[in-house]
């Protein structure tokens, strides 16, 4: 009933959204060969750099999804059906690790400040 559409298509669609965004400075990428670090460039005659939404993909729209969920408190299992991630996935925990990170950052915050109250102010 839809139009199919590949990958690619999608992926262009992201980059032109995310051009629209102004996601356009200039993202210098590098890579390393045998220790030596050096720039690539998206047109190596004119030595124009990357730009952020050169680099989004539907991909990138997967795993912000995935995060999201996860760290607006979505059970893991229901994230996981959702993703079609396998139980024991290995790449599944990296979000969940990324996630924890972000509640344990902001457990401390609440903790520290609880621990700044003085009881008398709250006449308990």
């Amino acid at each position: 009933m839809l139009p199919q559409h590949s990958k690619n298509w999608y992926n262009e669609c992201f980059k032109e959204l995310a051009r629209y965004l102004d996601f356009k400075t200039p993202e210098i990428k590098y890579r390393t060969k045998r220790g030596v670090k050096f720039a690539i460039y998206k047109n190596k005659e004119k030595r124009q750099h990357y730009t952020m939404a050169d680099h989004i993909t539907t991909h990138t729209m997967r795993r912000t999804a995935i995060t999201t969920m996860l760290r607006l408190g979505m059970p893991e299992q229901l994230v996981r059906k959702i993703s079609g991630h396998a139980a024991n996935s290995k790449e599944f925990f990296r979000y969940v690790e990324f996630a924890q990170g972000y509640i344990d950052e902001h457990t401390d915050k609440v903790f520290e400040k609880i621990t700044k109250i003085d009881l008398k102010e709250l006449k308990i």
